[in-house]
Formats: structure tokens, sequence, C-alpha cells
């Protein structure tokens, strides 16, 4: 990020609270049950599927997560990344350090994709949106962090390259609830900008349980940073996102080695 962000230093209430910055930023709650934000409809692409797992079977998952070593990551975290390598600045990406995903993962999307087609709540538009991102998803790129409160583990306001991967992100949130909060129009922000929106910076606070899958698409996908504050860290969390290539990507030679490869297990 090139500048701080000034929203999570300054929030006037406790984190999963709806108000203001000290700056005068307003702040909104994301309701699970109305899959929705009432003080702010304009926010859409998120949808929040509680006990993708259950507890004994998270429980297992998160041994066999543990059978493979963490690697120190920025921001206090530790990282396993299952993935092709990519260059951000220059744009370009190789495959040959990539051998497949965790089997996990592949049951991750299928559970993802159950959920989905039994959601009697979607509204034909968001039935159609969620159905086009789903229609070019296939993970290729599986990415575990590890939260941990005494470190101050966060994960920075951020907008997942679109150059490099696909419209639909998958978290599954594993330990320990969290907030994953959203921000929009903050100075030289990644996100692009849209006139529809307020001219001042806007934030919104989706709850996360344990064992819930967030789910991003459409505008809050490519219109919105996200983030993961140090204060909503309360015990050690483990998060699994699910991401797939851009469609520039795998039209390339070594797009094709990538999605060839995501069928084979690792770990």
């Amino acid at each position: 990020m090139d500048d701080p962000v000034p929203i999570p230093p300054l929030l006037e209430e406790r984190p999963g609270k709806s108000g203001r910055t000290a700056t005068g930023s307003p702040i909104h709650l994301f309701d699970p049950v109305s899959q929705s934000t009432p003080s702010f409809p304009e926010f859409e692409g998120v949808r929040l599927y509680h006990d993708l797992f259950t507890e004994s079977e998270a429980a297992r998952l998160i041994d066999t997560i543990d059978a493979i070593p963490f690697i120190p990551a920025q921001s206090g975290k530790g990282k396993q990344h299952y993935g092709p390598r990519i260059n951000f600045n220059k744009r370009k990406m190789k495959a040959e350090a990539f051998h497949g995903i965790p089997a996990y993962a592949r049951d991750i999307e299928s559970r993802m994709r159950t959920r989905i087609r039994e959601d009697r709540s979607l509204t034909p538009r968001e039935h159609r949106a969620i159905d086009s991102a789903l229609t070019t998803f296939e993970t290729t790129d599986v990415f575990v962090l590890r939260y941990r409160p005494e470190q101050s583990s966060n994960l920075d306001f951020h907008l997942d390259d679109p150059f490099a991967y696909g419209e639909l992100i998958a978290d599954l949130s594993l330990q320990s609830d969290a907030v994953l909060t959203f921000l929009r129009d903050r100075p030289n922000s990644e996100a692009e900008s849209s006139p529809s929106l307020a001219e001042e910076p806007v934030c919104v606070r989706v709850p996360l349980p344990a064992r819930s899958l967030a789910i991003l698409f459409g505008k809050a996908r490519f219109e919105w940073e996200h983030a993961i504050l140090a204060y909503d860290v309360e015990s050690i969390r483990t998060s699994v996102s699910l991401r797939t290539l851009s469609q520039s990507f795998r039209a390339t030679e070594d797009g094709r080695i990538v999605v060839e490869r995501a069928h084979q297990d690792v770990g």
C-alpha cells in the first residue's frame, strides 16, 4: 500500500458495530441473515455460508493443514501457498514450481458449489451473477494463512489483482471468528473508482464465523478493497482462500500447464 489507511486506528466503536470513524467516514454492517448491508444496499457481491464443515471435520482439516510447515509471511502471519509464481510488477507467471493443490481444496470447492446450488435465497439477478462467476472458476491457487493475536497478525487492505486472478474468490475461516473489512474510495485505492458510490471512504464489516465460507464476486471483488484487521484477530485463526487464474493467463502456455496440474494432489 502506498498510503496508510485511516479507518482501522480511528474506529470509534468496537469491531462489528456500525457507526462512523473519527474522520466522519461511515461504517456499515453486513447482515448474514439477509445476506445484505441494510444501511448501504449498494454493497453487493458477498455471500456468506455458515458451517461449511462440522466441528470434527474442521478439526481434521486443521490437522491436515498443520502437517505442512507454515512459512513466515508479512504482517505477522504464517502461510502455505499452492499456486503458480506470479511477478505482479511485470505481470508474468511461471508454472514450473507449481505441482498441484491439496485435495481438501477440491472438497471446499465442491461444498461451495453445493451450497450455492441449494441457496434458495438468491434473487434471479444474484443467481445470474454468481453463476457467471462460477462458470470460469476452477481452483488453481490455494492460500492458507495463520493469524495469531500475539503477533498482531493482519491482512492489509488490497484488491486481488484482476490481471492474475479470476472473478470469484472463496475464503474459509477456521478455528476462530473474525471480520472481513471492506473499504471503498480511499486515496490511491487499488480498486476502480465508481461514481455510484459516495465520494468519502466507505467501510463495510462482514462477520466471519468459524467454519463459514465467504464468497466474493462482482462489485465486492472489483470495486472494494478488503482486509483482516489485527484487532479482529482475538485468537488463533486459519483461513483457506481459493482463487482461479484470470482468462488472460489461462490462454498462455504456462496457464494451460497450471490448469492441468491443478488436478493433481499435493501436500
